[in-house]
């Protein structure tokens, strides 16, 4: 038998919000496969281990898909309730925060204090503008970060690291894949990224016809405010690469897509 995977917090606190994550997660019904949690004690949740690798940039499309899919279905089982300006208690008691919640605050902080080059695209009124206006159906942002993926042998998707957890527009979550496989791997091709989008707005339509779909525009918007909130991790050697960079070239209009 595989040793579990131990995961270290910094309090029983932060791994208690974790866990919590984690439950709501693994709620019947949920798109989303995760480990088996198999202990929770103190500043520690243990995991059963997942063999698989982590996501590659021919994995794209695929996830595109996998993400509308466990969004379209949280949004018809649960999230059409939620409203991304404000925190959603969901039936248990756990509280999901606002999409503006830290954001806002974030934002203008890594952009004030010069850390995000190449960003002479959107000022910190618009970035703002951005995070409080957002309104429509919500979804859930979970970090879809490469890491944060498993892709097992026989192809299963499985989702690991439950820190953060909060509401976000749809499309959110799929520019921080694109960014961040982007920023660890280069600078994906347009049509490919398009693809993805196609097949993300198509996996959550299944769930509810009436969701409107996110736009080229809207999702370059997304994946501009995580060249925000991301490119600290570049400097830091976390990522070989910055967005700005390695942003695909527009597809469609080539208007600039951020109001």
């Amino acid at each position: 038998m595989s040793r579990p995977f131990v995961k270290h917090y910094p309090s029983s606190a932060t791994r208690q919000a974790a866990e919590a994550n984690y439950r709501w997660l693994a709620e019947p019904g949920s798109r989303v496969r995760l480990p088996a949690l198999t202990a929770a004690s103190g500043p520690v949740l243990c995991f059963e281990r997942i063999h698989g690798r982590c996501a590659r940039p021919e994995d794209l499309v695929m996830l595109a898909a996998h993400l509308g899919d466990v969004h379209g279905s949280a949004y018809v089982t649960e999230l059409h309730q939620a409203r991304l300006n404000q925190p959603y208690r969901e039936r248990r008691g756990h509280v999901l925060p606002s999409f503006p919640h830290r954001r806002v605050d974030a934002v203008a902080r890594e952009l004030h204090a010069g850390n995000v080059p190449g960003n002479g695209l959107m000022s910190v009124a618009r970035a703002q503008r951005l995070l409080v206006g957002a309104d429509g159906p919500a979804a859930f942002y979970k970090d879809a970060n490469p890491r944060n993926f498993l892709i097992t042998a026989d192809g299963l998707v499985v989702t690991v690291d439950f820190d953060d957890l909060t509401l976000a527009p749809f499309g959110y979550d799929l520019a921080k894949l694109v960014v961040t496989l982007a920023m660890t791997y280069g600078a994906p091709a347009c049509e490919q990224v398009a693809a993805a989008l196609t097949a993300y707005n198509t996996a959550a339509a299944r769930h509810c016809g009436a969701l409107p779909g996110v736009t080229w525009a809207e999702l370059m918007n997304w994946a501009e405010i995580h060249h925000i909130l991301t490119s600290r991790y570049a400097a830091d050697g976390r990522y070989p690469r910055r967005w700005h960079e390695v942003r695909p070239a527009s597809c469609g209009t080539g208007a600039r897509p951020w109001p």
